[in-house]
């Protein structure tokens, strides 16, 4: 308790938690708005909660992500960051905004899903258009990430191929590379 002059100015009440029973979300943008230019980033914070809203710190639960809209999550499986392990009650979790406005929605809910686990939770946050004019158009943003894309799918397909393949694999992609670099000079 705080008391300046005689009179209680702040107060600070320590509850624990209770049997975790929902999922809140929010986005840790400071009161940001997302800009959809296709490199804004926003974290978005997962917390296990009771019904009253206290966080539950000690917990083992997993907690996954899923997207729509105008977004892509920063996270896969492969990187053990979807479905993402809850640390001292809360999952933090990236969240890049596409070049085209509009909500994007984050979905969040506990594995495996049971009777007793937290509820879901769902995360609206709207985009507005970028003000200055994207370095890249919208084709060049495409074409990056399907080469991405591609690059990924490579290299896991790259693992049951032979090693001549592989090789082979390579080749092509360093020559694709060598294009693009005397394409740029």
């Amino acid at each position: 308790m705080g008391i300046v002059d005689g009179k209680v100015v702040a107060t600070h009440k320590v509850m624990p938690a209770r049997r975790p029973s929902k999922i809140i979300l929010w986005a840790d943008n400071e009161g940001t708005e997302t800009i959809a230019d296709g490199s804004d980033l926003i974290t978005v914070i997962a917390a296990i909660a009771d019904e009253n809203g206290n966080i539950k710190r000690l917990n083992n639960y997993h907690i996954k992500f899923e997207i729509e809209g105008p977004g892509e999550l920063v996270a896969s499986k492969e990187t053990f960051t979807n479905p993402r392990e809850v640390q001292w009650g809360t999952a933090p979790i990236l969240v890049r905004a596409k070049a085209q406005t509009g909500n994007i929605k984050i979905k969040a809910s506990v594995v495996p899903y049971g009777t007793h686990t937290s509820m879901p939770a769902e995360l609206i946050i709207p985009t507005t258009k970028a003000i200055h004019p994207l370095i890249a158009d919208e084709d060049e943003l495409n074409l990056q990430l399907r080469t991405h894309r591609n690059q990924q799918n490579l290299s896991s397909y790259d693992h049951g191929q032979s090693s001549d393949e592989a090789r082979k694999q390579s080749q092509m992609r360093l020559k694709e590379v060598e294009k693009q670099q005397s394409d740029f000079e």
